[in-house]
């Protein structure tokens, strides 16, 4: 790792300038005590073009970073931040660490977007890391349920429901689930465009940097 940055009670980030502002240089330890010295932190932004990416785990771990997206905010760092969710289907059901995961972030993050499809992961990516760095930067927070994360096999065989099912009822749940499959993945396999999307920038015209307000006049003129 190139940077270690210091983190509160003891944590460190290896290598993500973006997530903190303080950077430890590397010294060489003391010969008598073997102990290192760490230097003051020097500040260190971001360099341009580049943004922070942290992943976190549905639940516990998406509130423990509200503190760092609320810091990220205030710092206008450029940070993507990638948490789970529950699966689709099992949203608003009483999920293991089902929350409103969304709410937390709207007032924090300059977008929150929850990704529905297979398919969508890409463009919702693309789209997210260029808002990260597109005029005021800032965090972003985009959540990936578990159902788009594992294999189809997988989601298959956990939700696609019974080979056999019997009744009117059972039949019009296992079309249903089937169905819900078979959109979660359609057009997954298809190749998708992954060139980063242009980030937009304002910048001042010259009539605004020309542009000299006067000033106001007191009581006596």
């Amino acid at each position: 790792m190139v940077n270690t940055f210091l983190f509160p009670k003891g944590w460190r980030i290896l290598g993500c300038p973006s997530l903190v502002g303080s950077c430890l240089r590397t010294c060489a330890p003391n010969p008598k005590t073997g102990l290192h010295k760490v230097p003051p932190p020097t500040p260190l932004f971001p360099p341009i073009g580049r943004i922070g990416v942290a992943a976190v785990t549905a639940g516990p771990g998406v509130t423990n970073a509200v503190t760092a997206i609320k810091n990220a905010q205030m710092a206008e760092s450029p940070l993507l931040l990638i948490g789970g969710a529950a699966a689709s289907l099992q949203k608003g059901r009483g999920a293991l660490q089902d929350i409103d995961q969304l709410s937390l972030f709207k007032t924090l993050c300059k977008a929150c977007v929850s990704v529905r499809t297979v398919r969508d992961i890409v463009p919702t990516l693309r789209k997210a890391i260029a808002t990260a760095q597109s005029g005021t930067p800032g965090p972003v927070f985009v959540e990936l349920p578990i159902d788009v994360l594992y294999p189809f096999h997988v989601v298959e065989k956990e939700v696609g429901g019974a080979k056999s099912a019997r009744g009117l009822r059972g039949k019009l749940v296992q079309w249903y689930l089937q169905n819900y499959v078979r959109n979660l993945f359609a057009g997954a396999w298809e190749p998708q465009d992954v060139t980063p999307l242009p980030v937009k920038v304002p910048l001042a015209t010259e009539d605004e940097v020309g542009f000299v307000p006067q000033p106001a006049l007191g009581f006596w003129g």
